[in-house]
C-alpha cells in the first residue's frame, strides 16, 4: 500500500513505462521550473505547448535544457488548448497539465464532444492529503469542481475516486460518506444521499469496498469516538478516503489540513481519458511536484 508521497514518487520512479505530460501553455517560469524538476528526475516527458519564442527564452532562463522538438507552436489559447489535448488524443501524451492558460479555455478544449477527452457523465477534482498524525494517505472528493452534487453525480465521483484509490495499492478502500450525524435525517440531504450510497456499495454497485454513511468526521477518524457513540463501524479509525457532501466542505478539510496540521498535499482532476493537473500561481513548489507525481502513478 501506499501511504506517503515518498512511496508515490518511489512507485512512479519503478514504472517501466515513462509518462509523458502536455503542457497547455507552458510560457511561464513557475510551470517550466515545475517539469524541469520532473524532467530533470527522469520522472517523466514533456510535451511544450505554446509559444515556440517565448517558450525557449523563460526555459534558457530557468536553466531548462529543451529542444524544439518538445515544442508545439501556438499562438491563441483556444489554439493551445486544441493542441493540448490533441497530444492526448493522438497518444503522445498521459496527463494533461494546465500551464499558463484559462481554466475555462483548457476545460472547453477538454469537454468538446467531437474532440476532448470526455469519458463517463462527470470530472471531479480529488485532493490526497498526506498528514503527520494519520497513519496513511486519505483522499478527499469534491472539493474542486462539483458545487453541490446530487445522488447520481455522487455516484460518478465515487466511481472516479475508487479508480484513483486503487493505484494508492488499496485492494478494498474504505470510504466514509461525510455527514455531520450518523443518523438519516430528511432535512439533511447529505444522510439520505449516504445511507443510499451505502446500500449500493453493499450490493457490490461499486464493487469491492466498504463505504459507511451517514458518518460524521470524529467517527471515521477515531475507533474510540465510535465506541463512544455506541456504534459499530468498520472504518472507524482506518479510512481511506471520504466522500464529501459539498464543494465548500471538501475545500475547507484540504486547507484546514495544509494550514493547520502542515499536511503534504496533491490534487488534480480525474473522470477524463487521462488525469488533468489544474496548478494554480498561488500553488507551493511542493504541491505542484506532489500533484504531477501523483498524475503520473494514476494515468494509465
Amino acid at each position: 500500500m501506499i501511504k506517503t508521497y515518498q512511496d508515490v514518487l518511489k512507485a512512479v520512479r519503478e514504472n517501466k513505462r515513462k509518462k509523458t505530460i502536455s503542457i497547455a501553455m507552458a510560457d511561464d517560469q513557475n510551470v517550466l521550473e515545475a517539469i524541469k524538476n520532473i524532467d530533470e528526475q527522469g520522472i517523466a516527458n514533456a510535451i511544450l505547448i505554446g509559444d515556440l519564442n517565448r517558450i525557449k527564452t523563460i526555459a534558457g532562463q530557468v536553466g531548462y535544457r529543451i529542444t524544439d522538438d518538445q515544442i508545439v507552436n501556438a499562438a491563441s489559447e483556444e489554439e493551445v488548448a486544441f493542441k493540448s489535448v490533441l497530444q492526448i488524443r493522438e497518444g503522445k501524451a498521459d496527463i494533461l497539465m494546465k500551464g499558463h492558460i484559462s481554466t475555462a479555455i483548457l476545460m472547453k478544449a477538454v469537454l468538446d464532444r467531437e474532440t476532448g477527452l470526455r469519458k463517463g457523465n462527470i470530472l471531479s477534482h480529488i485532493a490526497i492529503a498526506e498528514v503527520p498524525s494519520y497513519h496513511k494517505m486519505i483522499v478527499f472528493s469534491d472539493g474542486g469542481i462539483n458545487i453541490a452534487p446530487d445522488l447520481e453525480a455522487k455516484k460518478a465521483i465515487l466511481e472516479n475516486m475508487i479508480h484513483a484509490i486503487r493505484k494508492l495499492q488499496i485492494e478494498k478502500p474504505k470510504v466514509a460518506a461525510l455527514c455531520p450525524i450518523e443518523k438519516v435525517n430528511p432535512k439533511i440531504q447529505e444522510t439520505v444521499d449516504a445511507a443510499e450510497l451505502q446500500k449500493l456499495a453493499e450490493a457490490g454497485e461499486f464493487g469491492d469496498i466498504i463505504l459507511e454513511g451517514p458518518i460524521a468526521m470524529d467517527v471515521a477518524l477515531s475507533a474510540q469516538a465510535a465506541g463512544k457513540k455506541g456504534l459499530q463501524s468498520k472504518i472507524a479509525g482506518d479510512i481511506d478516503a471520504f466522500l464529501v457532501p459539498n464543494i465548500t466542505s471538501g475545500n475547507a478539510i484540504i486547507k484546514v489540513l495544509m494550514y493547520l496540521s502542515n499536511a503534504k498535499v496533491g490534487g488534480l482532476v480525474v473522470g477524463a481519458k487521462v488525469p488533468i493537473i489544474l496548478l494554480s500561481r498561488s500553488d507551493k513548489p511542493e504541491e505542484k511536484f506532489n500533484s504531477m507525481i501523483l498524475s503520473i502513478l494514476i494515468a494509465d
